[in-house]
């Protein structure tokens, strides 16, 4: 810090200067992304939601699934293809966009609780080293990635699609 100078005396320049001259700061000038950096976090509290409440059903693990990797996709999406929330919800052109994409996003989202189905079925025939005997078995792991990468692919194209649309009408 320089000689002289106390803490308070940036602000203080600021507040004489007139609305025009002010510059706003480097975090004002950045995208709002906290909505995909967080959205592993929201997926997670979705599956819980959607999964404990239910867990003695057999259907459970699919509506969770599903429900928390819809969540991920679109947390994603709308992170990095909006700059805040404001572009969602101050217009009415987003909205519909977005809903025009949950037809492409239910056919990946098929496929998603396919091969949750067919990871519980081939889990039951692996090897006991493979499905057991650790705090989170290599299975799990497996099957967690799989649906982390499409998830973050599907989120990323969505997102791309977003863009590509509101930059073209602006």
């Amino acid at each position: 810090m320089e000689t002289g100078k106390t803490l308070f005396d940036d602000s203080i320049s600021l507040e004489n200067q007139t609305e025009d001259a002010q510059e706003p700061s480097e975090e004002e000038d950045q995208p709002s992304r906290w909505l995909s950096r967080w959205s592993h976090v929201i997926a997670g509290v979705a599956f819980c939601l959607l999964y404990f409440p239910f867990q003695n059903r057999a259907w459970s693990l699919y509506v969770a699934v599903a429900g928390s990797y819809s969540v991920f996709a679109f947390a994603i999406a709308l992170g990095l293809g909006l700059d805040c929330a404001d572009d969602f919800f101050g217009d009415p052109q987003v909205p519909k966009f977005v809903s025009t994409l949950l037809l492409p996003h239910s056919l990946i989202l098929a496929l998603i609780t396919l091969a949750t189905y067919l990871w519980l079925r081939i889990g039951a025939i692996l090897p006991h080293w493979a499905t057991e005997g650790r705090r989170l078995p290599l299975w799990d792991v497996c099957g967690v990635l799989v649906v982390w990468f499409a998830g973050t692919r599907e989120g990323i194209w969505l997102a791309g699609k977003i863009k590509r649309r509101f930059k073209e009408g602006q």
